[in-house]
């Protein structure tokens, strides 16, 4: 009876083994975060920091104890942070870009004064983005790119080749076609049977496509299954 359940269970086991689709890190999401300071560029504990979506007015809130925040899961699209501290002016910051698959960084200084009293800061998108947080290599590509960039055709790969080191065939930085890794709004949509870049299991159109990036090498260890690119895409969403 012993043996026979101890077979049972073990059959169970392999089953799920075979059968289960790996659930990588990806999640087609961002993540910001910053550090509050006051004038004299020490670090400030205690404040409120709000982060809300423009487009949908969703908000998140944290307070800072170290004088920094972070919001974990954020999904793409543009933000306003707003910092509030006890004996400063309140702070906002807008337009913050949120980039899948990336980490923007969002430096606020308090200025003193009355909270009643507000600043507002318009934020600047750099026109180069060096990557100082790991040592994948890869760009964000914007919705906006898509429509204003030549691209030969409306699938998948003409969309990649617009990242340095993808060619028309799929290959990437010298791996074959079929070791990338895709993922469209955080889901692993590879084909389990081929798994080629060019040939996903959705059909997708680039008008769908509010950002994607490409890691070409380096990718981190919270992506994986695939030796060549890691490949994160995100489709246009609804606004209020």
């Amino acid at each position: 009876m012993k043996r026979s359940f101890l077979i049972s269970n073990l059959a169970v086991l392999v089953c799920a083994l075979f059968f289960a689709t790996a659930g990588w890190g990806q999640t087609g999401a961002s993540t910001i975060r910053g550090t509050v300071k006051d004038p004299s560029n020490a670090l400030v504990s205690g404040a409120t920091v709000t982060l809300r979506n423009l487009e949908t007015g969703a908000v998140r809130s944290t307070v800072t104890t170290s004088g920094s925040f972070s919001f974990e899961l954020v999904s793409v699209g543009d933000y306003e942070v707003i910092v509030e501290a006890k004996g400063f002016r309140k702070l906002v910051i807008r337009p913050v870009r949120a980039l899948v698959a990336n980490v923007t960084d969002v430096p606020a200084t308090l200025e003193v004064g009355e909270i009643s009293s507000t600043v507002t800061v318009e934020a600047v998108a750099a026109t180069v983005e060096v990557n100082t947080q790991d040592a994948t290599l890869g760009n964000n590509f914007s919705s906006a790119q898509l429509t204003q960039l030549p691209i030969e055709g409306r699938g998948i790969l003409p969309l990649l080749t617009l990242q340095a080191q993808v060619t028309p065939a799929g290959y990437v930085a010298g791996g074959r076609s079929d070791q990338s890794n895709v993922t469209l709004d955080g889901v692993d949509i590879n084909d389990a049977q081929t798994s080629d870049v060019s040939a996903p299991v959705l059909r997708l159109n680039s008008e769908a496509i509010e950002e994607f990036r490409v890691v070409t090498v380096n990718a981190n260890a919270d992506e994986g299954r695939s030796s060549a690119a890691q490949i994160n895409l995100v489709t246009k969403s609804g606004t209020n």
